[in-house]
């Protein structure tokens, strides 16, 4: 289960994607919005914009990549886009595999890249009115 959404995330849809009888773990990602910036500033929300078709390619990529490396895995991406207010998921990720050291390895792997190589771009909105739009891998303004 690979995919965007201008609506809130629902963590058990993305772990139960990837829960069956064949697998002994998974492990769950969530990428929650904090109130402290980067730099510190107090955040109000993150803006999420996406290029759809090319991010969820890229996704998509990285899903079949996780199982070609670990063999028997299988990942659920989740991401918003648009408005997503403090203390919500931005992003989840899950992964099901037959042992824990491989589901680990491949969810820390699936969120590192979805950050590096996926068309979705993060601004931080501040509680003063402020905003700036900020690269995926450091956080870095941009």
């Amino acid at each position: 289960m690979i995919g965007l959404s201008a609506e809130p995330l629902e963590i058990d849809t993305v772990r139960q994607a990837v829960r069956t009888q064949q697998f002994g773990a998974v492990v769950v990602f969530e990428g929650i919005v904090r109130a402290a910036g980067e730099r510190g500033a107090r955040v109000r929300e993150l803006y999420y914009e996406a290029y759809p078709e090319l991010a969820l390619a890229e996704m998509n990529r990285i899903a079949n990549e996780i199982n070609a490396r670990w063999g028997a895995c299988v990942a659920s991406i989740q991401h918003r886009i648009g408005i997503v207010a403090v203390g919500e998921l931005s992003v989840a990720v899950a992964v099901g595999s037959e042992h824990r050291a491989d589901a680990f390895e491949a969810c820390a792997y699936a969120i590192e890249q979805i950050k590096r190589r996926a068309a979705i771009w993060k601004q931080e909105r501040y509680t003063d009115g402020t905003a700036r739009w900020l690269d995926g891998i450091s956080g870095a303004a941009s």
